[in-house]
């Protein structure tokens, strides 16, 4: 379990109510991953969200060639499987560590659920989502046009 107050100082929850917190802190969890494991992989049921705390992670998408294309690299403080909280709750990418890393996880079912009781945190949470989705939609658009 992840503290309460660790939670309320990540920008995500910062408007979520006490409860909200407490109920989201029983469903989290510290995981660390070594340099080189893979997270996550494309098409998967996201059933955690992840928010990094140490180290970095590498977001690749499969290029349908057997070439795998970096699109972004994630730091202390940002979100991984932002897909946990968007229908159809699958991974969209590749997640590789790129380094020894730490990320809180969070069950994706009860965060949806909390998301749903207490509005403030949803609308938060997805526009963190909109954002981070922008930002990867940018980072491919980078890759395709300077492939070779």
């Amino acid at each position: 379990m992840i503290s309460p107050e660790v939670l309320r100082g990540l920008p995500y929850f910062a408007g979520a109510g006490e409860e909200s917190l407490k109920a989201l802190a029983m469903g989290s969890e510290e995981r660390t991953f070594q340099a080189g494991q893979v997270l996550f992989r494309e098409d998967q049921p996201a059933e955690q969200l992840y928010i990094l705390t140490r180290g970095e992670v590498d977001i690749q998408y499969d290029l349908n060639t057997g070439e795998h294309r970096t699109v972004d690299t994630l730091v202390a403080g940002d979100l991984l499987v932002w897909s946990a909280l968007v229908r159809p709750y699958r991974t969209t990418a590749l997640g590789i560590a790129r380094r020894e890393s730490a990320a809180i996880a969070i069950d994706a079912r009860r965060l949806r659920e909390l998301c749903d009781q207490d509005r403030e945190l949803g609308f938060s949470l997805m526009k963190e989502i909109a954002q981070t989705t922008s930002h990867r939609l940018e980072g491919a658009r980078v890759q395709l046009a300077t492939r070779e």
